[in-house]
């Protein structure tokens, strides 16, 4: 599962819309936008915030970790 699976999923279970969790997050909702597509860069603050609101989290996995 990629990432913009897993926000969705965990969106729509928390039973909220894209504009609900940007206002909750505080990341605009091209960011959320962005992220949804999968393509381009983004910077791990908007990221970590909706990951946050989520109740998510990331774990790095690695050779490096």
């Amino acid at each position: 599962m990629n990432l913009a699976s897993l926000v969705r999923y965990h969106r729509r279970a928390a039973g909220l819309s894209q504009i609900e969790l940007a206002a909750m997050d505080g990341v605009s909702r091209k960011a959320l936008r962005k992220l949804k597509a999968g393509n381009g860069q983004m910077a791990w603050n908007p990221v970590l915030a909706v990951l946050r609101v989520l109740n998510e989290s990331l774990t790095p996995v690695g050779p490096l970790v």
